[in-house]
């Protein structure tokens, strides 16, 4: 079955729209470009996606990050056939993690043995090993290593707290916000869900949906154990052989007494642009202006240039290019959000933390 080419797919990794044609068989679904008859048509498993409906229109996910997708209309002939081909066909993943476990175990030994690639495959196999309760107890530990060289506000921390609390940040690790007295426009995210902003960059901040932005972009850092990972990657060999020797531990010891390298630690592109994208995913599940995070972009490189010394640590560990603002722009221009105001306890935190952080 065959489409008619009036189709969009949108492809994350290479930042474009098309539009496609798209022909069913078989369990699989061929995409082809309409306008350009030399790309490569694209064949998708069809257990391989995920698809929802939002007003009317039929979204299929086609990675598993939910990151590319195609939109098809309900009034598009194809419409019908696209959705009860996905719903007869599609099939939740499995993973048999016993296999996996044991797979894992096996290329740690051999990595230990030979060296080969510790630095990038390291991190990803380590993580397997660290369960979310263990990750959340070294978040503990290092966030209370942390505070001891940094002096906090008490009174802005409980503001923000309930400011986070009325938003779904995170289903899996207890999300926790503190406010940090200093003069440096940072913010930065600790294994297992401590979310710590410096009073600076809050004074910087200028509407509370951008402060929401801020919160989701730090969560999806956590939700995602990016934090985790950039620890691991940073790390030498010894993280290797403490987590092999003591079962977690020592492991966490040597990361905890590392703590204050950890504010430095900055992330990929990569990681950025998947902390932007997931943070504005959460945005509109609760119900914010997803254009929050332009507007936390745009104003940080005012800030930025603004000042004639940069204040702005923020970018050093969160790298801010044209293309990121770019890409918010793009998910804002294909999500179109209803102008409802935001909570009226929300306005009212924000009110109450902006006041507090004057006066610091």
């Amino acid at each position: 079955m065959k489409s008619p080419n009036n189709i969009l797919y949108f492809d994350f990794y290479r930042n474009e729209n098309s539009f496609v044609e798209v022909e069913l068989s078989d369990g699989w679904m061929q995409l082809k470009d309409c306008q350009n008859a030399s790309v490569r048509p694209l064949l998708i498993p069809l257990n391989d996606c995920s698809f929802n409906i939002k007003k009317e229109v039929l979204i299929i996910y086609i990675d598993k990050k939910k990151h590319s997708y195609i939109r098809i209309p309900k009034d598009n002939p194809s419409y019908e056939d696209v959705f009860s081909a996905l719903k007869s066909e599609s099939k939740p993943s499995s993973i048999i993690h016993s296999k996996i476990a044991l797979l894992i175990t096996g290329l740690i030994l051999l990595l230990v043995a030979t060296g080969f690639l510790f630095v990038v495959v390291f991190p990803s196999i380590s993580m397997r090993f660290i369960s979310v309760h263990q990750e959340t107890e070294m978040g503990n530990e290092l966030y209370a290593s942390l505070v001891k060289e940094q002096k906090m506000d008490p009174a802005a921390s409980e503001i923000i707290q309930e400011f986070a609390n009325q938003l779904k940040l995170s289903k899996q690790y207890p999300i926790k916000v503190s406010v940090a007295i200093s003069d440096e426009e940072n913010a930065y995210a600790l294994p297992g869900g401590h979310i710590v902003v410096n009073s600076a960059l809050l004074q910087t901040l200028e509407t509370p949906e951008s402060l929401v932005a801020l919160l989701g972009h730090e969560a999806t850092h956590i939700n995602h154990r990016h934090s985790l990972k950039n620890i691991l990657s940073s790390m030498s060999t010894s993280f290797l052989i403490s987590l092999l020797t003591t079962k977690g531990g020592g492991f966490a010891q040597f990361i905890i007494g590392n703590a204050n390298a950890l504010r430095a630690l900055s992330y990929s592109r990569a990681l950025e642009k998947e902390a932007d994208h997931d943070g504005m995913v959460l945005m509109e599940k609760n119900e914010v202006n997803p254009k929050g995070m332009q507007q936390l972009m745009e104003r940080l490189k005012e800030s930025n240039n603004e000042s004639s010394i940069s204040r702005i640590s923020f970018f050093s560990t969160h790298p801010l290019t044209e293309e990121r603002i770019a890409d918010a722009q793009q998910y804002i221009s294909l999500h179109p959000f209803n102008n409802q105001p935001l909570k009226e306890t929300l306005q009212e935190n924000w009110r109450q933390l902006k006041l507090r952080v004057k006066t610091i």
